[in-house]
């Protein structure tokens, strides 16, 4: 599965690369500047990206099954979408989006054309 990581700042998206890569090294993750997402998404084609949260409703480029919406004020929450279902949650933990991240690799090996 291919996941985007393109949120701020840059400490946060590296250590969400580490932390997804360690869970799973057969996941192929990349990080990209948000400034440059539409570009790198298009390129990468990613299944799943995790992005900021400015809460207008986060669109999907085309392929991607699962995003993740990160919004940072006083807690830590995220806007979740898994193939079309959108949840969200307060104080999200890194076991969370990786549990996010499981489902959705399940959802594309399940569908196997992905």
């Amino acid at each position: 599965m291919r996941i985007l990581i393109a949120n701020t700042p840059l400490m946060y998206r590296e250590t969400l690369a580490l932390a997804i890569l360690r869970h799973n090294p057969d996941f192929e993750v990349m990080i990209a500047d948000p400034a440059f997402l539409d570009g790198e998404a298009e390129r990468f084609a990613p299944h799943a990206l995790v992005r900021d949260d400015d809460g207008i409703e986060v669109h999907s480029p085309d392929g991607v099954l699962c995003w993740v919406g990160i919004i940072i004020d006083n807690h830590l929450k995220a806007r979740i979408s898994v193939n079309g279902q959108v949840s969200e949650i307060h104080e999200v933990s890194i076991d969370e989006l990786l549990a996010t991240l499981d489902e959705t690799a399940l959802l594309i090996s399940e569908d196997g054309a992905r």
